[in-house]
């Protein structure tokens, strides 16, 4: 009896959560072309992922921006749009909830994931920080090092066909790496496995980026309560990450 009643009070909370997400929602189809495009998922016949088909829209939009009215978004490519944004009216931008959940697993209430006041609480608390002459000067060491070591002559080397995406991926790791723990991931030596930690994290930022993807909210957060498909794979992920960086830190003390 207490099992029925238990199985009948979580179903009353799917389905009451169910209906509120659906009331929120202003908009569950649009006829648009964009839209449908995207709810049928018939950009992916001709685009390998996301990112390429909005990059191919934007490049053809005469306001370089797009409308994805079933999500409530707008995606902008329009310098002027993007000045006023992250400068001129920076505060009146903040990056909301809906994407706070998201990369909320991964990035947790870091500073690439808060907005108001503790946003504003971590941004001066970095800034004195990383603001001092001494920093910026060790900063400028290793960007230059690894400039002159590694992508300079990775990029001199003749007959060969780079991918400049993941170049500059492997050498931002490297740099961040550095800075952050003082180790070398060498992930700009291409002759090298990739470290462990890049691969989690590169894997754990895809996963949580494709959490958009879905039509619904509800179905990411569905498969994460049931440990499905790629919720399992970024629960791993992010564990791996948790379990490398706390072995970095412990060798550094």
């Amino acid at each position: 009896m207490e099992l029925q009643a238990s199985l009948f009070f979580l179903i009353l909370i799917f389905l009451l959560y169910l209906l509120f997400s659906l009331l929120i929602k202003p908009k569950l189809w649009c006829n648009c072309e964009i839209c449908s495009a995207y709810l049928t998922l018939s950009w992916s016949k001709q685009f390998k992922n996301l990112c390429d088909w909005y990059t191919h829209l934007l490049k053809n939009s005469p306001s370089k921006s797009i409308h994805i009215h079933v999500l409530r978004n707008t995606i902008t490519a329009n310098p002027e749009n993007i000045e006023y944004m992250l400068k001129t009216k920076f505060h009146n931008f903040p990056k909301g909830k809906p994407f706070s959940i998201i990369l909320g697993d991964f990035l947790g209430r870091g500073i690439f994931n808060v907005d108001g006041d503790s946003w504003k609480f971590q941004k001066n608390m970095a800034s004195m920080e990383l603001g001092k002459t001494s920093i910026c000067c060790y900063v400028f060491d290793i960007i230059n090092c690894e400039i002159k070591t590694r992508l300079v002559p990775l990029l001199s080397k003749q007959d060969q066909v780079l991918d400049l995406q993941d170049v500059f991926k492997r050498f931002s790791f490297d740099v961040i790496c550095w800075f952050s723990f003082g180790i070398d991931p060498s992930c700009l030596e291409l002759s090298l496995p990739m470290s462990k930690l890049a691969m989690a994290f590169d894997l754990a930022s895809k996963l949580s980026a494709e959490r958009a993807m879905n039509v619904s909210p509800l179905v990411w957060k569905i498969k994460r309560a049931l440990n499905l498909g790629s919720e399992k794979e970024l629960k791993r992920a992010i564990e791996r990450i948790n379990l490398l960086a706390k072995e970095v830190i412990s060798q550094r003390r």
